[in-house]
């Protein structure tokens, strides 16, 4: 005898019920506390669970701004945690954007940035396939943000799909920016590189308990872009962060670039201003960061947005810890200090092109101008005295000439187009490739490495509405496919299936 219509409904709901039913996941953190984790979906059986907003420091405010990150004890709770969105991004300065970064991120969010930002930052959030996991857990991937160390948000990057078709583990945290992670009074008063420490806090606590949510803590990945591959890379020569991962994936940022790094004393006329402007009478350390302690954490970005906040060498600067960043990358790698791990590493074939002051005016290209280019960054960049044996400032004017012959067009041509690609090529090369491929003949010396240059330049309308017609692949857009941005959008349509595929394709 068959089943009624009303039958068949109830048997239905009797499936669905427990499944609609079903508590999400609680973890415990060792030392901290429980948290219970959210499930996100795309679509009905697209789901992964996120874990949002989880201290892995003390929050660095009051008498800890300027100070490394706290991490003994770390911050515990009693009850349950039931985080259901991120937690602030450190704060940051609107005018710190680059205006060539902006199309790309108005891909990923229509809001106005920044938004959400806090002093008290140091959270992380971990995002879990809803799988079961392979032998010895899920791997995990550590996302180190780009920003040229002064800006970058958390709320714009989303795991969905990276987790749920590479079935891995997505840590994403948020580190001190800007004056707040890279101020230093050049001795131990604030040695500097709290923005890198953070980083290493977090990817300790990763370290620590990616296995609470079946995670391999033996199967850890950091993978950074533009600064933050930079940083990545300055993990791989610290004593202590070298310990905490095992593969890495730097994208766009080579340690060997002209300018990821400077020395203390460079900061010598920054702390002079900051001195004058915030009324901090004296020269003694801690009256200085005791009156730097007091202005709003906004007031102080807003004062020093046009500073160049970088990593720096904090060789003997402190007595009571370790050096964080004590040599040059050079000698580092040299004296073969480097993690012993495989590697990915690559640039887009456009970095700079819409860095490129008046790049979509081509009446400003021609043989003179590209020769002037070329000589402004050569020349601006060798040695200007005789206090090395590698290289003499004589030869400044023939390294021009040689350089600008190797340039020069394959046929004689005054076409404006053609000086305007040259120009590109030029610049990306000398700031992307030349540092990428150094780095890489470093690190190939004892693991694999492999190095990438990628020039597939989207199909769809919604990624190119944006950019001059000529330019292919700038900075920051091959992180469409890695992040999968053709499958966020809820009406997908506005994306070419090509770019759906090639967002499949490219994370293997």
């Amino acid at each position: 005898m068959g089943l009624s219509g009303l039958e068949v409904f109830f048997r239905f709901l009797c499936l669905i019920i427990p499944a609609a039913l079903r508590e999400l996941p609680i973890i415990t953190i060792p030392g901290q506390g429980k948290i219970r984790g959210v499930e996100l979906s795309k679509v009905r059986i697209q789901k992964i669970t996120a874990y949002y907003g989880i201290p892995y420091a003390q929050p660095p405010i009051g008498n800890l701004r300027f100070a490394p990150p706290v991490t003994e004890p770390l911050p515990d709770w009693d009850d349950t945690m039931n985080n259901t969105d991120f937690k602030p991004s450190c704060i940051q300065d609107k005018a710190d954007y680059k205006q060539s970064e902006l199309p790309f991120y108005q891909l990923l969010s229509e809001d106005d940035f920044p938004t959400n930002v806090s002093e008290d930052c140091l959270y992380l959030n971990v995002f879990v396939p809803n799988t079961s996991p392979p032998p010895g857990g899920f791997a995990t991937i550590v996302w180190i943000h780009p920003g040229n160390f002064t800006t970058g948000l958390l709320s714009i990057w989303n795991p969905h799909t990276l987790v749920y078709r590479q079935n891995v583990i997505i840590v994403t945290f948020a580190w001190r920016l800007s004056i707040l992670g890279f101020f230093t009074t050049m001795d131990a008063g604030a040695p500097g590189n709290n923005g890198l420490k953070d980083q290493q806090a977090a990817m300790k606590w990763v370290k620590n308990n990616i296995n609470q949510f079946q995670g391999n803590p033996d199967n850890i990945c950091i993978m950074g872009y533009g600064t933050g591959a930079t940083s990545a890379g300055i993990h791989m020569i610290n004593v202590e962060s070298k310990k905490l991962f095992n593969k890495a994936i730097l994208m766009s940022g080579s340690l060997f670039q002209l300018s990821p790094i400077r020395f203390p004393q460079d900061i010598r006329p920054e702390l002079d201003y900051l001195v004058e402007q915030f009324g901090c009478g004296g020269r003694e350390t801690a009256t200085i960061l005791s009156c730097l302690r007091v202005p709003q954490a906004e007031n102080l970005v807003k004062h020093t947005t046009n500073f160049n906040w970088r990593p720096n060498i904090d060789k003997g600067l402190s007595n009571v810890s370790l050096d964080f960043f004590p040599e040059l990358p050079k000698i580092a790698f040299d004296n073969n200090e480097n993690a012993k791990i495989p590697v990915l590493t690559g640039y887009t074939n456009m970095e700079q092109a819409l860095e490129i002051e008046d790049f979509d005016n081509t009446t400003l290209y021609s043989p003179d101008t590209l020769k002037q280019l070329i000589s402004d960054f050569v020349s601006g960049e060798l040695p200007n005295t005789n206090d090395t044996d590698e290289y003499c400032p004589k030869y400044t004017s023939l390294v021009v000439e040689l350089v600008s012959f190797f340039y020069a067009p394959s046929m004689p041509s005054y076409d404006a187009n053609t000086f305007r690609d040259i120009a590109t090529k030029f610049v990306v090369e000398k700031n992307y490739a030349a540092p990428t491929v150094l780095l890489a003949s470093y690190l190939s010396r004892d693991q694999p490495t492999f190095v990438y240059r990628f020039d597939m330049k989207p199909s769809s309308q919604i990624a190119n509405k944006n950019l001059p017609s000529w330019v292919k692949v700038p900075h920051l857009f091959d992180l469409l496919y890695v992040w999968g941005v053709p499958y966020w959008k809820t009406d997908q349509r506005e994306w070419d299936l090509r770019d759906r595929d090639r967002a499949d394709i490219i994370p293997h």
